[in-house]
């Protein structure tokens, strides 16, 4: 790995160490009881942002410069820091987008109004202020837990008003895109995808999904017509993988005139980011649990479930066609020591893939790769079954270690094999 900052080893050891069931545990339910105790009804939207506590260094401050920018660098609000303030300055966080070390809004007097809370560092006193303030408190830690810096994406939205199109719209265009389709193609971004010629594939409607927008050969020559990603941390974050990786999808959904997909809790920091999206923005609604279902214009939402694939991309595959061929899903060796692994020609270099790890230790750190992959192999079993009952079918063209796909078709994966 090029980068070797103190916070790039951490980062390293937090994605590929070993896991820690029990402070996992114990950090999930400091985090549920702080959120649950900050919780308090608002009637309208605050006046400003208060975030607490005060930063103690330069480079405490150049990171959540760089996050608060990243999540709310658009929005408008005043964001209240008291305490000290220090140059801005990149090089003290290098795993940051460097365009996003920079001033997001800061005030140093509190602003006229009402506030809400934002803890960006939990210590016994802002945990103190968070269960005897009257002020709605939001925990975005990045150190606390895995989940704890998603409720950036929460607080944005229930702080701005959303700028997208309406839900029924991008139906519309969906649908538009894939008049007359009956045949779907979905490409993933594990190490069979290079088994893929996308010269032959004769799809109506194509899918992919995430790095794959690096591949600008492949992008050309799979034109796709749609483009999904749902990654609070790859896609949406404030590190430098990221920042390249939103460059990188805005140019090839340019090139190629794709629809671009996204849960509604992302869009606003993504338009906020990347504003040239705008017109080619597809927004679906994600809702927790629930059956598993495409949207329709009674239920235009799609079930959260933690991965692209079935959060978004066979959704919008069972949605817009009747026969749905799946590629480059390789799912987990069970000697894998992270998710799983990716194409090398569609993944990001180890110091880009560093970057992300530093930015977002607690994100690696308090997951269970294993109990992850459990998950996502259920759900995905279940996703499908449900569009076979609705006469849907589902084919797997390359090989996968994933029993839902190893049932529909995919060939033996040979063991030698990424």
């Amino acid at each position: 790995m090029t980068t070797c900052t103190t916070a790039s080893r951490h980062g390293a050891e937090s994605a590929y160490g070993r896991r820690r069931p029990i402070e996992t545990e114990v950090r999930k339910a400091a985090y549920r009881a702080l959120r649950l105790a900050g919780s308090r009804y608002h009637r309208a939207f605050p006046d400003y942002l208060e975030f607490i506590p005060a930063v103690r260094s330069a480079e405490e401050f150049a990171d959540l410069s760089a996050r608060a920018a990243c999540y709310l660098g658009d929005a408008g609000l005043p964001l209240y820091l008291s305490g000290p303030r220090f140059p801005l300055d990149a090089a003290l966080v290098e795993h940051m987008d460097p365009k996003l070390v920079r001033d997001p809004g800061w005030v140093s007097e509190r602003p006229p109004g009402e506030g809400h809370l934002a803890v960006h560092r939990v210590t016994a006193a802002t945990a103190s202020r968070v269960v005897t303030s009257r002020a709605t408190a939001w925990i975005v830690d990045p150190r606390l837990f895995s989940r704890a810096e998603e409720r950036y994406f929460d607080l944005r939205n229930a702080t701005t008003w959303p700028t997208y199109e309406p839900v029924e719209e991008a139906l519309s265009r969906l649908r538009a895109r894939a008049r007359g389709a009956r045949t779907a193609f979905v490409l993933a971004t594990g190490p069979s995808a290079s088994l893929v010629d996308p010269g032959s594939i004769t799809a109506d409607i194509r899918i992919t999904c995430n790095s794959a927008v690096r591949d600008t050969e492949l992008m050309r020559e799979l034109r796709p017509d749609i483009i999904c990603f749902t990654d609070p941390v790859f896609h949406f974050g404030p590190s430098r993988y990221a920042a390249e990786f939103r460059r990188d999808g805005v140019r090839v959904a340019t090139e190629v005139d794709a629809l671009v997909v996204c849960g509604h809790r992302f869009a606003g920091p993504l338009l906020g980011l990347e504003p040239s999206l705008r017109d080619r923005l597809v927004v679906l609604p994600h809702q927790d649990g629930g059956p598993w279902r495409w949207p329709t214009d009674r239920n235009p939402t799609v079930r959260q479930a933690g991965n692209v694939m079935t959060t978004l991309m066979l959704p919008l595959a069972l949605m817009l066609a009747d026969d749905v061929t799946v590629a480059g899903a390789d799912g987990r060796n069970p000697t894998e020591s992270y998710f799983w692994s990716h194409s090398p020609r569609l993944q990001y270099s180890d110091e880009m893939m560093g970057t992300v790890f530093a930015a977002h230790p607690s994100f690696f750190r308090f997951i269970d790769y294993r109990d992850y992959y459990d998950e996502f192999c259920r759900s995905l079993e279940e996703l499908i079954s449900m569009g076979e009952r609705a006469g849907k079918t589902v084919t797997a063209l390359t090989p996968s270690w994933i029993p839902a796909f190893t049932k529909r078709g995919a060939p033996d994966l040979d063991l030698t094999h990424g």
